[in-house]
């Protein structure tokens, strides 16, 4: 069922855009043209709460002339930060998004908000001078709803010149988003422009019109692209907790106007909660699959209040390809899914049956995770399968990548995967198949995990089957990433101790290969990336299954 129910979703994904582009070309092309020019804004009417976490030392900081941005601190030094040299693509845009204008509210301070006005003035008066990074639609969708989140800061006091400069920067940009909406093929980007052009058809005077277009074709991509379990088409979760952050205050602003929202866009919010409770570990963080770095765990809170249906996640996501098991204190949360469509696919990862589990708050199997901002050359590097809690044969990755201008897509991976549930006397098992090796190799992998009653016990089966297997002559290797808080030695008896900084500790073991001690890292911390271990399993008779276990060490 699981490994249908993918297919039947991203079949449809892909025929509602082929619809999209040929059967509503006509009427769309129609109103692409209509010129901006006709939409004259007027005044701010309404400001959309931003529930993004804020921090109003940081005003102190901007003040100063330093700007710390994607993990890089920039000094000023009495300069324009527009005029420095950007230390990294993630920095600049960062900057260029004015995310960063929520802590100079949250400050709400007269030497913040004169602050404020200061830097957004210096960056409208630039115009057309602005870097191409400042251009970028995802930068662009950023910024329009910052300025019309922060628009009564920004605004309170203002003189007719700035009040005027302002409106225009949000025409400019609802201009150029709109323009990116008809051309990008990237799912994300078309869902930012739309809520950002439908927030500012709700918020400002004279701009009525673009929240009839896009509001309907908002809740129109909803439908589209957040599939029946909760999850998105891309299979990124950090999708799922910025819609949901964008979508929760375009609902509200909704409400202030006493407009009822579309139906897609409250039907989205609906399922998307559940998906991202099903996605979540107990110490609130959200499992490292297909893009996702470090969790906010406060913006997670606050989501999940501002929509508390009063129920828990769901175990089984058939459509965006998930499994969540539970027993005891242990949660298993796994990636049963193909990799997602071309356009879709722009930060998935070859982490088909890759895993994370936790036992209470403590985390001991994840993936390595990403950065919210990296090179471009780490991003690939942590979105092979060597990279996960996973199973890779010959050292490669179950996805082939290909560069598509600044992005790295997938062109090939796994497409045929399933996935099936049942409890036996053992405890919880799922067993799994993907096809990602079979072109290169003629072989298909099965994982089978086993999570017993208790939770006091994790257990591992590895195989793979198929054409090519009397001519395999490379070896299977099962790694196994730990959190950077659980110490991992080998014992006199070749089975691994993993002591937790609370908690019992664990022991892994194999009877089918010597388990091995390899570095590590942890990209997906607050703090940056954390060295840590992980736990590798080499296999080179492929016809045997390659067994394991990890038990909880009784107390003395």
């Amino acid at each position: 069922m699981s490994g249908m129910g993918v297919r039947i979703a991203q079949l449809r994904w892909k025929l509602d855009a082929s619809r999209r582009a040929a059967g509503l070309a006509l009427t769309r092309i129609g109103r692409a043209f209509t010129p901006t020019s006709r939409v004259r804004l007027v005044q701010f009417l309404f400001a959309p709460p931003d529930l993004r976490t804020s921090d109003p030392t940081v005003a102190a900081d901007i003040y100063a002339g330093q700007f710390v941005f994607a993990g890089r601190a920039v000094a000023t030094n009495g300069l324009s930060p527009y005029d420095v040299e950007p230390p990294s693509a993630g920095w600049a845009e960062a900057l260029y998004g004015f995310g960063w204008l929520r802590h100079l509210q949250a400050a709400n301070t007269a030497l913040a908000r004169n602050n404020a006005r200061t830097l957004v003035s210096d960056f409208l008066r630039r115009g057309r001078s602005l870097p191409p990074v400042a251009r970028k639609p995802a930068v662009a969708a950023r910024r329009l709803m910052a300025l019309l989140a922060q628009s009564p800061m920004m605004l309170e006091g203002a003189d007719h010149d700035f009040y005027t400069r302002y409106l225009a920067g949000v025409r400019q940009d609802a201009r150029l988003l709109r323009d990116a909406r008809r051309r990008t093929d990237d799912p994300v980007i078309r869902l930012a422009a739309s809520v950002a052009l439908t927030q500012v058809g709700l918020c400002v005077e004279g701009a009525e019109r673009l929240e009839r277009r896009f509001g309907l074709d908002l809740s129109d991509l909803l439908d589209e692209q957040v599939l029946a379990d909760g999850g998105h088409v891309t299979r990124n979760p950090r999708v799922l907790v910025d819609l949901m952050l964008d979508l929760l205050p375009l609902r509200s602003t909704y409400a202030a106007r006493g407009m009822e929202a579309p139906r897609g866009i409250v039907s989205a919010i609906d399922r998307l909660a559940p998906h991202l409770r099903m996605l979540r570990h107990p110490d609130g963080s959200i499992a490292l699959f297909n893009g996702m770095g470090a969790s906010q765990v406060d913006a997670l809170a606050t989501i999940f209040a501002s929509h508390d249906t009063g129920g828990r996640g769901a175990l089984d996501a058939p459509y965006s390809g998930y499994q969540r098991l539970e027993a005891g204190d242990s949660v298993l949360i796994v990636d049963s899914g193909p990799a997602p469509p071309f356009a879709a696919s722009g930060e998935a990862m070859a982490g088909c049956q890759s895993f994370e589990f936790s036992h209470g708050r403590q985390r001991i199997f994840v993936n390595c995770g990403v950065p919210r901002q990296a090179t471009a050359e780490l991003r690939v590097e942590l979105r092979a399968t060597a990279a996960h809690t996973a199973v890779s044969y010959a050292d490669t990755s179950s996805c082939r990548f290909i560069r598509r201008g600044d992005e790295t897509r997938i062109l090939s991976g796994p497409r045929q995967v399933t996935a099936s549930r049942a409890m036996t006397e053992a405890g919880d098992t799922l067993s799994m198949t993907h096809d990602g090796y079979q072109a290169a190799f003629g072989l298909e992998t099965l994982r089978e995990l086993v999570l017993s009653r208790d939770g006091a016990l994790l257990m591992g089966t590895e195989q793979v089957r198929g054409r090519g297997l009397a001519a395999a002559d490379k070896a299977l290797t099962a790694r196994f990433h730990l959190h950077p808080s659980v110490r991992a030695e080998i014992a006199a008896s070749g089975v691994v101790i993993l002591s937790p900084p609370r908690g019992r500790a664990w022991r892994f073991s194999s009877p089918d290969a010597a388990p091995m001690l390899e570095d590590s890292a942890f990209f997906a911390g607050i703090d940056g990336a954390r060295r840590t271990q992980q736990i590798v399993l080499t296999a080179q008779d492929l016809a045997k299954a390659l067994r394991w276990r990890l038990d909880q060490v009784e107390d003395a």
